[in-house]
């Protein structure tokens, strides 16, 4: 019988592996069997190889994805709130942001694409 996941799951493991992740990596990190991530590894190339669809849904929930990070670090950034935070939640808090741009900046690394060729908002090059 097949085993149903989350499709928010499945999302965030195919999100990892076009971030450059392995296989092995995010079966451990989504808890998955490697032999599940392997599989819509492959169904995905497949697909992709057949229609855009899954390409653009993919980039669409991961624009959305980092769009909400930004959101939440702005709003981190609220002294007031922070105080309000207790020590373990700050530092789940701090954990969290630290690995996501470390991936980020992975992901980047693997792309071709420098931090430095974005002059960031409201910044222009030259």
């Amino acid at each position: 019988m097949a085993r149903g996941y989350d499709p928010e799951v499945r999302a965030q493991a195919m999100a990892a592996l076009l971030s450059g992740q392995g296989v092995t990596a995010v079966a451990q990190e989504y808890e998955l069997p490697t032999s599940t991530v392997s599989r819509w590894r492959k169904q995905a190339r497949e697909q992709a190889g057949r229609s855009d669809d899954v390409g653009g849904l993919l980039l669409a929930y991961l624009a959305e994805n980092l769009t909400t990070l930004r959101a939440q670090a702005i709003a981190f950034r609220d002294a007031d709130w922070l105080r309000e935070q207790g020590a373990s939640e700050a530092g789940v808090l701090h954990g969290i942001l630290c690995d996501k741009a470390t991936r980020l900046l992975s992901a980047l690394e693997g792309s071709g694409v420098s931090p430095a060729d974005d002059p960031g908002p409201g910044r222009h090059r030259g």
